[in-house]
């Protein structure tokens, strides 16, 4: 591991530590400061959304810029969602600024880690070089999540916002760390000539891959209203995924390959155990989430996989570009069709998982993960 790697690694644990203190929670926040479900499905429309409108800037300031000018803006977005989340608001304008400094803050965040991302994994394995990211990251979310609970239940969030801020300004220290010269280039951000040369089943998996995120935001709301009303609830299920995700990072994450056959099993077991998830209670609901970690990890990294071996084929600002308005189309569409047409939690995670199953009916003309031509 050179010093690269080892500082961009350092730079994702404790960013993703401090993101996951009080991010999982917000939607909860939401519904105690007194919204309804309509208004936080509206909230996680207009992030989505957002997002979409602003990839195209966000990746013109990088390719202008630096990567690093980009993430200052994410820095500065999240320091200031910290501290809106603390001041209670009640209305539309509310959710519009906080969903706006929200999605700020994303797409400073992780268009920039990203670009870093492509830079530190080695193209001869990149099985090994994504676990190894996957599970540092995974190790800051771990505890981090059941940290914020417990401070969110029996402290104030007031002090987690501190803490938060704090440990994400620490992480930046190791960003600028990092040794990569700012690759100037005269290519024009093309996104329509990019996505045409795309192939078409890779723009629908990536499209329904996405869609586990709408799943996921979600999740927090249902297991709070539906199986116990405590932070601490949602965090210590979240513990248990997140350990059996490192679990199964470390001992099985570089032997995933982008094959066909391993992203359909993946997949259906992805939407098989979100299904089980919103129908057991207790002991069962842990094993449950237990198993979540592994065939959501099993997913998310042959997945990454396919990500990047694509990715060696295009120029980086185009490519990052285009996948970054395929995510946000598709989770934008998503969000959308469930506001208007379904009141039901459960319901929304239902439908959400038979359009991500879809991704089975496709048919591949290549080697999935495989170096090959455009």
């Amino acid at each position: 591991m050179d010093s690269n790697q080892k500082n961009f690694n350092l730079y994702v644990f404790f960013s993703t530590f401090a993101r996951n203190l009080v991010e999982l929670y917000i939607p909860i926040l939401f519904y105690k400061a007194g919204y309804d479900l309509p208004s936080i499905m509206i909230y996680f429309l207009l992030i989505h959304f957002i997002s979409l409108l602003l990839d195209y800037p966000c990746i013109y300031l990088s390719k202008k810029f630096d990567n690093r000018v980009l993430s200052i803006v994410g820095i500065i977005a999240f320091c200031l969602l910290q501290i809106l989340l603390n001041i209670k608001m009640i209305g539309i304008f509310s959710i519009i600024l906080i969903a706006f400094i929200y999605a700020l803050y994303r797409r400073g965040y992780w268009i920039a880690r990203r670009y870093y991302n492509l830079k530190v994994i080695h193209k001869d394995d990149i099985s090994k070089s994504y676990s190894i990211i996957s599970i540092i990251n995974q190790i800051g979310v771990i505890v981090s999540s059941y940290i914020g609970a417990l401070f969110l239940d029996y402290f104030s969030l007031k002090i987690l916002t501190v803490i938060s801020i704090v440990l994400f300004l620490f992480s930046v220290i190791y960003l600028y760390k990092l040794k990569f010269t700012h690759e100037k280039n005269d290519i024009k951000i093309d996104l329509f000539k990019t996505l045409k040369k795309i192939p078409k089943e890779d723009i629908f998996l990536f499209g329904t891959y996405e869609l586990t995120t709408v799943v996921k935001l979600i999740f927090p709301l249902f297991l709070y209203l539906y199986v116990k009303d405590t932070f601490q609830t949602v965090g210590l299920l979240t513990l248990f995924t997140n350990l059996a995700t490192i679990l199964f990072a470390y001992f099985y994450g570089k032997k995933v390959n982008g094959k066909k056959n391993f992203l359909t099993l993946s997949l259906v077991l992805v939407v098989l155990v979100f299904f089980m998830k919103c129908n057991v209670t207790g002991i069962l609901l842990v094993i449950v989430s237990f198993f979540e970690g592994i065939v959501g990890k099993m997913h998310e990294i042959s997945m990454s996989k396919e990500f990047y071996a694509l990715s060696k084929k295009f120029e980086y600002y185009n490519y990052n570009l285009a996948y970054e308005v395929i995510q946000n189309i598709s989770r934008t569409l998503m969000t959308l069709v469930l506001l208007f047409f379904v009141k039901d939690l459960k319901i929304m995670i239902y439908i959400t998982l038979l359009v991500m199953l879809s991704g089975v009916f496709v048919k591949f003309k290549r080697a999935r993960g495989k170096d090959f031509d455009i």
